[in-house]
């Protein structure tokens, strides 16, 4: 059980270990980072490069000296072999000992220490190995097929001794005798020394890891340099992109306080507005239209005939009272228009149908609505707004196309509420200019009321009369 716990502690710390170490490494800086990897990497890719031309200057060294064993087997043991009466070499006491006689001859640490003799059937006869039958191997074909190589006596091949398999000798394998149709006959090995190989290999590889070194080194540190000044410039417009969208999120959130602020006072001015409206129709219905109708009762009575007024003062009398008629109409109407009906729970279609009732109450004229908000939105100020709206168009309509018919449309699409006020038969003919600044006034006063709001008014006139339409953003009043 302990045995177990202890394997799954230690495989659960590897991944551990290995979290640690990549977040450490994460935590650095951008050019910390790249000096690490680009260490790795180049002093890797220049080690390789080290090793493959240390094993090339391996192979051209070990190619030199295959050259010259092959030189001193040509020139030093092949004059010493002399054919026999019946075809055969001789390797009589005396050939052994000439060749006895090279054996340690040669510079410091490329003296030769062995020879050895192959015929072409793969059987070694000199020194002779009468327990050993014919052994073909891959260095002795190419010495048989004429080609110099060079081996060591680590690579076992054939028959050692103890001695040879110690020092780790080079193998030179070359022809060394040639029948006149240059048949190899004959294959020589010689054993050599490899001190002096061994150390020319081993300051090759020094020498290359040394200017690989010095080679990776400066240019590890100018990548280092131009990858540092390229984090520092980067970390200075990141600094610069944080400050400018912290600059950014500050205006953002003082724009949306000044939009509040101003969407605030733009509802606040449309409330005063409806109520200095509504104190102003207060006000004319209580001064003027009383003032007005105790005129009228006045007049009325004088012009009843009667002695004392002369029928000229009658006639004038009457024309006054024609005038203040048309006075008090005029006056009552724009009073019953700018007073408004209790508004204050009501939704949005109850307000339409408030103003389309408030129209039949002024003029004695119906008008039809159609569809419907979709929504139980109650909202006095947008209320009071549709409810302006709708009955200024109406009004509008029936003093300008008096003869065509009226209704009014209501939908609700994509969050948005759209109301029509729409007239059917001819086109309104405004014949003064006084109606035209008059409708105009209208237009401007009706934009701005819905535009508080958020929505939009647009006109469309057309041949056989004109519609009205409102586009509001329910989904964003509050």
């Amino acid at each position: 059980m302990n045995t177990k716990s202890k394997k799954i502690a230690h495989e659960t710390a590897a991944p551990s270990l290995v979290q640690g170490a990549w977040l450490r490494l994460k935590s650095l800086s951008l050019s910390a980072q790249f000096l690490i990897a680009a260490s790795l990497i180049v002093f890797g890719l220049m080690t390789g490069v080290s090793l493959f031309v240390a094993a090339q200057v391996e192979k051209a060294a070990r190619n030199a000296a295959g050259s010259a064993g092959a030189v001193r087997l040509q020139t030093l043991v092949a004059p010493l072999v002399e054919p026999s009466e019946n075809g055969a070499f001789r390797f009589d006491d005396e050939f052994q000992a000439r060749v006895t006689n090279l054996i340690g001859t040669g510079p410091p640490g490329q003296r030769i220490i062995n020879i050895k003799i192959w015929s072409a059937d793969g059987r070694q006869v000199y020194p002779s190995a009468p327990t050993e039958g014919p052994a073909l191997f891959e260095e002795l074909e190419q010495a048989l097929a004429g080609r110099t190589t060079v081996s060591r006596t680590t690579v076992a091949k054939h028959a050692y001794t103890d001695e040879e398999e110690a020092q780790s000798l080079l193998e030179v394998y070359s022809p060394l005798i040639r029948s006149p149709e240059g048949k190899v006959l004959l294959a020589g090995e010689v054993y050599e020394e490899s001190e002096v190989l061994e150390r020319q290999i081993a300051e090759t590889r020094q020498t290359s890891m040394a200017g690989v070194f010095l080679l990776s080194v400066p240019m590890l540190s100018l990548l280092y340099l131009v990858v540092r000044r390229g984090a520092q410039l980067i970390e200075q417009q990141r600094r610069t992109l944080k400050e400018s969208l912290r600059n950014a999120i500050e205006l953002s959130v003082e724009n949306n306080r000044l939009r509040l602020l101003a969407d605030n006072a733009r509802t606040e001015a449309g409330k005063l507005n409806e109520r200095i409206l509504d104190q102003i129709g207060a006000d004319l219905h209580d001064g003027s239209v009383q003032l007005l109708t105790l005129l009228k009762l006045r007049l009325s009575d004088l012009v009843t005939p009667r002695p004392d007024v002369s029928p000229e003062m009658r006639d004038a009398l009457t024309k006054i009272l024609d005038l203040v008629g048309s006075v008090l109409d005029e006056v009552r109407n724009l009073s019953a228009g700018l007073v408004l009906p209790e508004l204050e729970h009501a939704t949005i279609d109850e307000a339409l149908q408030l103003a389309t009732k408030r129209y039949l109450e002024i003029t004695g004229r119906e008008t039809v609505l159609t569809g419907c908000a979709g929504t139980d939105l109650r909202i006095p100020d947008l209320s009071i707004c549709l409810y302006r709206f709708v009955l200024e168009g109406l009004m509008n309509s029936y003093r300008h196309a008096h003869g065509n018919s009226h209704m009014v449309r209501c939908s609700f699409k994509r969050g948005r509420l759209f109301v029509a006020v729409v007239d059917v038969g001819q086109r309104p003919v405004l014949s003064s200019k006084r109606e035209v600044q008059r409708a105009r006034l209208g237009k401007v006063s009706q934009k701005r009321r819905v535009r508080t709001f958020g929505g939009r008014v647009r006109y469309f006139p057309r041949r056989n009369g004109s519609f009205v339409v409102a586009s509001l953003p329910i989904g964003n009043v509050d």
